[in-house]
């Protein structure tokens, strides 16, 4: 049975907001291996980040792209659209033009339990929307075939239901449940503090300027 959902309840965006600023590394062992997706998940480009409610995609069959290409017509700005494409990554599940049209109406990011086309321009062209993806694929069937929006999915080994929380890095792909959110962010934080010397910086990992990581990890080198 096929089901279209165009709308979910999001959570809160000072929620949001919280687990953004989280180390997904912690935030990942906070929730438990249940709630991290399988490794092979990874962003195109290391350095993307994301963080917002997951907008789920689940095609009937992993290899079609109509839903990938209705799906952008109901996102909002912020969402993370999780493509269950069933682990396959043979054939591409994803192409440039759902990457544009998701970065066009606003999405934060995409995960794809599959393949994507197109990953070297992706990457290089940076439409603003980082991808996670498990493969790439030269290859794509023109099949389109009726599937489901926003219904519960498994991306990554990990269930994902609208609306729950995605945090994603280099590190991996964190799924968290909008109302163990603020328990999780605590103790990610109280991780987080007692991890730190009395030198540690005060700005996140994320957010350090590339000298100051130069500096950080070769003190004793000048950079021009």
């Amino acid at each position: 049975m096929h089901e279209i959902i165009t709308d979910f309840d999001r959570p809160d965006s000072a929620l949001i907001g919280k687990v953004a600023k989280q180390h997904v590394g912690v935030a990942g062992f906070e929730a438990g291996p249940r709630q991290v997706m399988h490794p092979d998940i990874k962003p195109l480009d290391p350095t993307w980040r994301i963080c917002g409610p997951a907008f789920t995609v689940r095609p009937e069959f992993w290899d079609d792209r109509l839903m990938g290409e209705l799906a952008p017509k109901y996102v909002k700005p912020g969402d993370v659209l999780v493509v269950d494409a069933g682990g396959h990554t043979e054939i591409a599940a994803w192409g440039m033009s759902m990457t544009i049209a998701s970065a066009l109406a606003g999405a934060a990011g995409i995960v794809i339990d599959g393949s994507c086309m197109n990953s070297a321009l992706l990457a290089r062209e940076r439409p603003q929307v980082p991808l996670f993806v498990r493969g790439v694929s030269a290859t794509a069937k023109g099949s389109e075939q009726p599937g489901s929006l926003n219904v519960p999915v498994i991306c990554g080994g990990v269930i994902v239901n609208p609306g729950d929380i995605i945090l994603a890095d280099s590190d991996g792909v964190v799924v968290l449940k909008p109302a163990m959110a603020e328990k999780i962010v605590a103790a990610a934080e109280a991780h987080d503090n007692r991890s730190r010397t009395a030198n540690s910086k005060k700005v996140p990992y994320y957010e350090q300027k590339q000298s100051e990581e130069k500096l950080r990890k070769f003190p004793d080198v000048e950079w021009s």
